[in-house]
C-alpha cells in the first residue's frame, strides 16, 4: 500500500516536524545544534514543497 500526499500535506507535515524539532532543541541541552539545524532544514523543506 502506498501513502499518497499532497504537496500541500508533506508541507505542513515537513513544517511540523521542524517546529517539534525546534521544540526539542529547546527543552534538551545535549544536542541543541544538531537539533535546531535539523529543524531549520524540516521548515526550509516545507516551505520549498509549498513554493
Amino acid at each position: 500500500m502506498r501513502l499518497r500526499l499532497s504537496r500541500q500535506q508533506l508541507s505542513d507535515l515537513l513544517d511540523a516536524a521542524g517546529l517539534v524539532t525546534l521544540d526539542a532543541a529547546a527543552w534538551c541541552w545535549c544536542p541543541i545544534a544538531g537539533l535546531v539545524v535539523a529543524g531549520a532544514a524540516l521548515l526550509l523543506a516545507g516551505w520549498v514543497i509549498d513554493r
